[in-house]
């Protein structure tokens, strides 16, 4: 429960007297305007005032205690907490505690799943042998992985370390390889007698054993994450990039990183109101599904019983069956039983009705059900006459498919007890329909759920063919080969580099579907976009019209999931980004189960005579586990326990006071965040230590989860807890009103945001769309310095600012994600360069000669020319060849292969004998940058499109490991800010360069300083962007010395501070100056704002963009222009720009682009019978013959026209020709 604000937290005693004296009144929730929810949250906090709090753990704050802190204390406290958090899980933990969780314990699961194999032999008489039938069992035991490796090539068997950068240069994958322990046993099987009284058979199956054996095999290759445990470079010193955090795959040389999958939580009784109140028990398993529908009978009579129309049915095994069968079959002896484990005590007449109504529907159905088998009898009878029957036998069926977490069959009628109970609840309005997109609801799937998805599907392909090839080893005298020979190793192998290569994944629980949107490539604009790109989730729907409310902000997004950064278009709302401070949990491996009941939690009876009534059931991870009958002192216990590092910090434990339950998680995929504890505030100087040296120690996040003082909150556990905003609302009070009760507190407000929010300057004060726009679009397309190897990487295409600089002002994220510096004598925290992706520019606001009107910017061509906003554009070409060991294992040679060389056809000297340019050579258009020939003489080099040129940086030779040698060439071009180019600032303030002034024309201060960029002052306005204008003011008063510095959102300076700042270094209070016109000199009457902002440039240069075209290439078929630019192709001319041209009555302009530039042609038509006429040589009188138009159906030449049409009709005409469809052209002479 969140606070907005320290007064209106308790929402007025007058509103609590009110509702309470209406609830007295016997007025119900939903005539007080409120839900029933609402009413009973408020009448709790109303009974508590003064005492506890019946929703929550008493919390009470020591008031003495944390005014002894001083809010100043506390403030710089959460500060050094926050930098202590990123310090140890940084922004993309989850990734990398995911895929090492998976390793060290989801691979083993994995395999253990499988269980035994049985291959058995054909059968086929003929091929029987002299022993008798062989069968081959096989089970996988322990799995070992090697750090990646690889090989030296012929004549060098040596295996030598892979790094991150060998996988990038040359194109391989970098991948551990696996190795599983095999036990293989070869045998027949034979009679043998039994000890009846034990087995009740005289005669069982023995197996003779032939041959046993045991090894480790080579499994295939996985893919390893860069900085996991697997990895070479965990711990490493020196990385080979300062920006590179790791958490992403290499796969074929490609960055690829796992965008985490929303699914709906499926170990949780799920209540939906679709086509019939429904409570289902859902499994990824459908025989392990189990639903309750309230639906109505047609059998019953409804004159005579009135509203007795609906009744209680159970679907499972694709059977429908009464709920009252299911119960005696479960073996509940009575109706009383059934009813007091249903356990719903309150009299409505609705649910005493449908009660009745079920069990007269059960008596129709099967009559004498309550008698000995019968209900099993009836069970057994609709199992199997179903249409795919199980193989067990019912009670079997009912033992292992029917909650298969809970043991006896006692539990499982007390479980479907609790279902029906849920589903009544919910139909007389006392519980609510759970919401899909309630995060409570959801769990996250990150790299160790998706690769053990995809793993099992790939070890399930291996065992088929296994289990193909070996059956044929297994007829008469053939031998048994090693299991090496039977199972395809690169079958798991090719399996995972083609999901990560085409980013088809399986489907949660479709085996045969693959869905798209799980893998994406990392995007290396800028830092700040790499690691946004691995902070992202997507929710999968399945038609992107229409998903309800999974679009909008959901009150569970809280500080999980930033509410303003998301795509726009069709995955808007369907892609999120985490908070900064978000974290994933992953499987707790350790029992909870064992502390639970030191606890004070009860074992659950076995049996179904055992009245619950007033007692809480305990669930775990969605398995009823226990029932404790004090659940608030049980709770109480289990959250200080957890404080005092007796259980893991990652448990979430929730009190439902309103349903009787305790919900306690511990699974992965939770999204949880940390959060202060107000009561264990008083425990923050014991975890500094005491000494003179403990004043220059930081605080170990560690240390304060296990203090208490700090702990990690998740969804469910989030609505018991009464957070304040910040440090501030702790202190507040309010005159002849008690202090609220805080349990908890935020670090950080920004903290809420994602991290490409959360360092925008003053962003709060901007209208949501713009801070959007700058989160999600522009600051990944802002040319920053990517890397610190370019030299050992070779991407596509990389953008480098030569001057990158920091931001004047700062935010707490940009400060707890910094490191501690004192330059020049600053005593503060130096930013995370990586992150800012700009250059402080000097902007004033004005109109210039009208040059900067819708958007533009004019820029002082002086700067420009000193090197503001000058990068470097590097594209790299690939081509690549076989080489001499794959060619000489072809079957056939080829007659001509391919080589790298010198081209015949190279019309310049910039290759070399090789068939490379040298370091340094400057090519242009149409040259050839890769040389490449056949021994036929066929030339196949590459050659750089149209207006692509550049500087040879760097030219890279190597192979692959698909055995292939390959080349990469680099083009380096050095790009100055030019008319077309897009710039954008912080605030979503987007614009392109519409002039560039030469300096001595621009305005001037009497200080001499001039503008770097003069921005339109109608820029505001509608864009509602005053944070702009504020960070100017403050980058002002900075520049000047100021020591007011934060731009935090949510927690800003007043306007009232940054005004005053600029004041007292002895400018204007609202940042407006006197300046002078460059060209008069004269003194300009207005004053222009003017202030230090930062300003980005972005990759949307016009010199990508810039299509022209005279003549050039035409397509063959229709011979109209081609479309790409880079293929010298066409401006497209489509029915809108038409429409354009008739609205003008520019028809001359509009005959010329449709038809005179683009597909002129010409046909003959015969006016007599208004076909067309083709042009053939025929003979004449005399014996000559000549060639011309002739028309077949008239057998004549007169009256045939010529006429111009554009080539495209004239195709159309063929194509309905040939469908025997004939046009009619009707002709007037002009």
């Amino acid at each position: 429960m969140e606070s907005p604000e320290a007064p209106s937290a308790m929402t007025g005693n007058s509103i609590l007297i009110n509702l309470k004296t209406l609830k007295s009144m016997g007025v119900s929730a939903d005539a007080m305007g409120v839900s029933a929810d609402v009413a009973d949250v408020k009448d709790e906090i109303f009974t508590s005032k003064g005492g506890k709090y019946s929703n929550r753990v008493d919390m009470d704050i020591d008031s003495t205690s944390i005014h002894e802190l001083g809010q100043e204390f506390l403030k710089k406290f959460c500060k050094e907490a926050s930098v202590s958090f990123f310090d140890e899980y940084g922004l993309i933990s989850h990734q990398i505690n995911s895929y090492n969780h998976f390793i060290k314990y989801g691979l083993q699961k994995t395999f253990d799943s499988f269980g035994e194999l049985i291959v058995d032999p054909g059968y086929d008489p003929s091929k029987k042998g002299e022993g008798g039938w062989r069968y081959v069992s096989l089970k996988f035991g322990k799995v070992t992985l090697e750090p990646p490796t690889f090989w030296g090539g012929e004549g060098n068997d040596k295996e030598y370390k892979m790094l991150p950068r060998h996988a990038r240069l040359q194109r391989m994958t970098y991948s551990a390889r696996m190795k599983v322990n095999v036990h293989v046993q070869v045998y027949t099987q034979k009679l043998v007698r039994s000890d009846k009284s034990n087995t009740g058979e005289e005669q069982c199956i023995d197996r003779d054993i032939i041959s046993d054996e045991s090894r480790d095999i080579i499994i295939g290759r996985i893919p390893v994450m860069v900085k996991s445990d697997l990895c070479w470079m965990k711990g490493v010193e020196k990385d080979d990039c300062d920006f590179d955090h790791g958490g992403y795959f290499l796969i074929k040389g490609t960055e690829k990183t796992f965008i985490a999958q929303e699914q709906i939580y499926l170990k949780k009784l799920w209540l939906f109101n679709n086509q019939g109140l429904t409570v289902a028990h859902k499994s990824h398993m459908k025989r392990n599904r189990l639903i309750i529908k309230l639906v109505g009978s047609p059998k019953v009579d409804v004159i005579k019983v009135g509203a007795l129309d609906k009744v209680l049915r159970v679907y499972f095994f694709s059977i429908e069956i009464p709920v009252w069968i299911l119960f005696f079959a479960l073996g509940v002896s009575s109706d009383r039983e059934v009813i007091d484990l249903i356990d719903y005590s309150i009299d409505d007449s609705s649910i005493l009705n449908i009660l009745f109504a079920s069990i007269r529907d059960a008596d129709e159905k099967c009559d004498g059900f309550r008698k000995g088998q019968e209900a099993l009898s009836y069970v057994d009878k609709l199992i199997r006459s179903s249409r795919f029957p199980p193989v067990e036998s019912t009670e079997e069926c009912l033992r292992i498919y029917v909650f298969p977490s809970l043991g006896g069959l006692k539990h499982k009628a007390r479980f479907l007890g609790y279902m029906v109970k849920c589903l009544l609840l919910t139909h007389c309005g006392r519980r609510r329909c759970d919401d899909r997109d309630d995060f409570r609801n959801k769990r996250l799937d990150l790299a160790g759920e998706l690769l053990e998805r995809e793993l099992r599907v790939h070890i399930a392909h291996a065992r088929r063919r296994m289990t193909k090839a070996m059956q044929r080893d297994l007829y008469g005298d053939c031998v048994v080969r090693p299991i090496e020979q039977y199972l395809d190793a690169s079958i798991l192998t090719n399996g995972l580099t083609r999901a990560f290569s085409t980013g088809a994944w399986s489907h949660p629980f479709k085996m045969v579907e693959r869905i798209s949107g799980v893998v994406a490539t990392v995007g290396r604009t800028n830092p700040l976009q790499t690691m946004v790109d691995m902070r992202k989730t997507r929710q999968q729907v399945q038609y992107a019209g229409k998903v309800g409310g999974a679009r909008y902000p959901h009150p569970s997004h809280w500080g999980k999931v930033c509410f303003l950064s998301t795509p726009d278009g069709e995955n808007c709302g369907l892609v999120k980004n985490l908070a900064v401070t978000g974290l994933v949990s992953t499987n707790i491996s350790e029992p909870v189960v064992p502390h639970l009941f030191d606890f004070g939690m009860e074992e659950l009876v076995d049996d179904t005579s055992t009245s619950l009534c007033g007692i809480d059931k305990v669930f775990l991870n969605g398995d009823w586990v226990g029932v404790c009958k004090d659940s608030l002192s049980f709770v109480a216990k289990l959250r200080n326990k957890r404080r005092g590092k007796e259980l893991p910090h990652q448990v979430e434990i929730k009190r439902d006071e309103q349903q009787g339950e305790v919900r306690i998680y511990s699974d992965a995929g939770r999204i949880l965040r940390p959060l202060l504890v107000v009561d264990n505030l008083h425990k923050i100087k014991a975890s500094k230590g005491g000494t003179k040296a403990s004043k220059e120690k930081q605080y170990f996040f560690q240390s304060l989860l296990d203090l208490g003082v700090i702990e990690l909150v998740g969804p469910e556990e989030e609505e018991d807890c009464c957070t304040a905003w910040a440090i501030q609302y702790l202190f507040a009070k309010e005159e002849g009103k008690p202090p609220v009760k805080y349990t908890h507190c935020e670090l950080d407000m920004s903290f809420l945001l994602g991290l490409s929010c959360g360092i925008i300057p003053f962003a709060n004060h901007n209208q949501a769309r713009r801070v959007l726009f700058q989160a999600q679009k522009h600051s990944s397309q802002a040319i920053g310095y990517h890397t610190t190897n370019p030299n050992l990487r070779v991407d596509t295409l990389s953008h480098q600012l030569h001057y990158p600089q920091k931001p004047l002002f700062c935010t707490m994220v940009s400060d707890c994600l910094g490191k501690p510096e004192y330059p020049l004598g600053y005593n503060g925290v130096l930013q995370k360069p990586e992150y800012f992706n700009g250059q402080n520019a000097i902007v004033a606001v004005n109109v210039h000669l009208g040059y900067n009107q819708e958007d533009s910017l004019v820029m002082n061509l002086a700067s420009m020319q000193r090197g503001m906003f000058r990068s470097e554009h590097i594209r790299s070409y690939k081509a690549e060849v076989d080489n001499k060991e794959s060619l000489e294992k072809r079957r056939k040679l080829e007659d001509s292969t391919m080589y790298f060389g010198k081209s015949k056809i190279d019309r310049g000297d910039s290759l070399d004998d090789d068939g490379f340019p040298f370091i340094g050579a400057n090519l242009q258009s149409k040259d050839i940058i890769i040389g490449r020939c056949s021994d036929s003489g066929a030339d196949h080099s590459i050659k750089l499109k149209h207006t692509e040129r550049g500087y040879v940086q760097k030219v890279v030779l190597s192979s692959s490991d698909d055995g292939k040698n390959f080349a990469v060439v680099s083009l380096k071009q050095v790009r100055s800010p030019t008319l077309g180019d897009k710039f954008s600032s912080m605030h979503g303030q987007k614009g392109v360069l519409g002039f560039l002034e030469s300096q001595e024309n621009f305005p001037f201060t009497i200080q001499g300083i001039v503008p770097d960029i003069v921005i339109n002052p109608h820029a505001f306005p509608t864009r509602t962007t005053p944070g702009q204008l504020l960070e100017a003011a403050l980058g002002k008063g900075i520049a000047c010395g100021g020591s007011l510095r934060h731009a935090t959102p949510f927690s800003t300076l007043s306007v009232d501070a940054i005004t005053d700042q600029l004041h007292r270094v002895g400018f204007s209070r609202w940042g407006s100056e006197r300046v002078y016109n460059g060209r008069t000199g004269e003194m300009v009457d207005s004053l222009i704002f003017m202030g230090p902002t930062f300003y980005q440039r972005l990759t949307h240069m016009s010199e990508d963009k810039v299509k022209f075209r005279n003549t050039g290439p035409v397509h063959p078929l229709t011979r109209q222009p081609v479309a790409e630019r880079k293929r010298l192709g066409g401006v497209k001319f489509g029915e809108m720009e038409r429409d354009c041209l008739l609205a003008h009555g520019a028809s001359a302009n509009l005959h010329e682009r449709l038809f005179a530039l683009s597909d002129p042609s010409q046909m003959h038509i015969c006016r007599k019978c208004k076909s067309v006429v083709n042009v053939i040589v025929r003979s004449i009188s005399g014996g000559r013959k000549i060639r011309g138009p002739f028309c077949r159906g008239c057998e004549s030449v007169e009256d045939i026209v010529k006429i111009s049409v554009p080539y495209g009709a004239k195709l159309l005409w063929q194509e309905l020709l040939s469908m025997g469809i004939s046009l009619k052209f009707e002709t007037r002479l002009c």
